[in-house]
């Protein structure tokens, strides 16, 4: 009796595990015919990414893909999208952060509620359109960070003779003054700005069209706009960000109106296909200085004067030029309000700076933001006079603006 009871315990057992064993099998993933569909789609972006990134590897495939078919989408894009007269971009990236973390928690929710392929769908979704911006991304902006150095026009040689440098300094310094005067001051010393922001955009957009010509840069100039969270930007130390594939120019409508001049240009340069920072710099320093317009050339002034004292901080007595050849006072009450201003909002410039080197980082800038500076190289050799002393002559290397600077001079 007690064998017949045992055996029927054991023949129950085996039945319940073979029940469990049908119901694991059964519980496998069975992927459906959306969900297959899905996941061939992203696996096909995947791909795509991985070919472009290659692609991005050969400066020459780089040179060739922006000169054609990059230059052709920025034209249709930038017309299409200069229609909207808010930025684009912002709302594209207010709803995309909405629909991820809305995503998410659906995600979470379904995968609760034991609905797993509909979980699985929600996540496949969004990994489908972060695939689909990246491509997107690499093919307008990312093959530009390895084309070739756009062709600013620049003074013939990297350097120069210390009788050149100095006079330069000299024309340099007497421009900003007469600039000042030409524009006037307000009550605490500031140049006046003759322009509202409409206006401001407007002539640097028609500085570009006159004087980026080379075929090398993208045809369409895009159309400055700005930023309606311009509150959220200050606070990470942001003046603008440009995002190519809508082609704008956006920008901080918060920040003192002298920098709004020196970062529209600089965004402008982006839309034109020069991604990298030092140059957007230099370019935006060239068409601000050669506009011939006053207040064009008073922020770039504003922009780049350290790099004018370079041409008499070697070689001469930098204290006879700068005691004889003082700036005019507006330019230190020009850049302390600036200070000011953006020590009163920049609360979190670190996390910008962090998340601005990491993005630069990946798009192969190896100095991350500081490839935002480029610095001229000096060197020193030391000689000895006839009077036994040691005296050092300078060698100076200067960098692309301070090139601009000495063919605009000479």
């Amino acid at each position: 009796m007690d064998e017949q009871i045992q055996q029927c315990e054991q023949e129950q057992y085996l039945q319940e595990k073979a029940a469990q064993t049908d119901t694991a099998d059964n519980k496998k993933v069975k992927i459906s015919g959306t969900t297959f569909v899905m996941l061939l789609t992203l696996g096909v972006l995947v791909l795509w990414l991985c070919i472009l990134l290659i692609f991005r590897t050969n400066s020459a495939v780089c040179e060739r893909i922006c000169r054609t078919l990059v230059n052709a989408y920025v034209s249709v894009a930038g017309r299409f999208y200069s229609v909207v007269g808010f930025n684009v971009f912002e709302v594209l990236a207010t709803l995309c952060v909405i629909g991820v973390i809305g995503g998410i928690v659906a995600s979470i929710v379904l995968f609760c509620k034991k609905y797993g392929a509909y979980s699985r769908r929600v996540l496949i979704v969004i990994a489908i359109a972060a695939v689909w911006v990246a491509n997107l991304y690499i093919f307008v902006a990312g093959f530009a960070y390895n084309r070739e150095r756009a062709p600013i026009p620049v003074y013939e040689s990297k350097t120069a003779s210390t009788e050149v440098a100095v006079n330069t300094y000299i024309a340099a310094i007497e421009d900003f003054n007469s600039t000042v005067e030409q524009l006037g001051t307000y009550p605490d010393g500031r140049a006046i700005c003759p322009y509202t922001d409409k206006q401001l955009r407007e002539v640097i957009r028609d500085a570009y069209e006159r004087l980026v010509t080379d075929d090398y840069y993208f045809d369409y100039t895009a159309k400055a706009k700005p930023v309606i969270s311009s509150g959220i930007m200050a606070s990470f130390g942001i003046m603008g960000i440009s995002f190519v594939p809508t082609a704008e120019a956006g920008y901080n409508k918060d920040m003192p109106m002298v920098e709004k001049a020196s970062t529209i240009a600089h965004e402008f340069a982006h839309i034109h296909g020069v991604m990298r920072e030092d140059e957007a710099n230099a370019l935006a320093a060239y068409v601000l200085l050669n506009s011939g317009d006053p207040y064009l050339k008073y922020s770039f002034y504003l922009d780049n004067m350290g790099f004018l004292f370079t041409f008499i901080c070697y070689n001469v007595d930098p204290n006879y030029y700068t005691v004889n050849y003082p700036t005019h006072s507006a330019y230190r009450i020009e850049k302390e309000y600036c200070r000011k201003w953006w020590d009163e909002h920049d609360f979190m410039t670190v996390v910008g700076n962090f998340f601005n080197d990491l993005y630069l980082k990946l798009q192969g800038q190896e100095d991350g933001t500081g490839s935002y500076v480029e610095l001229p190289e000096i060197d020193g050799e030391e000689t000895v006079d006839e009077e036994g002393n040691v005296v050092i002559n300078y060698n100076i290397m200067y960098n692309t603006i301070q090139r601009i600077v000495l063919d605009y001079y000479n």
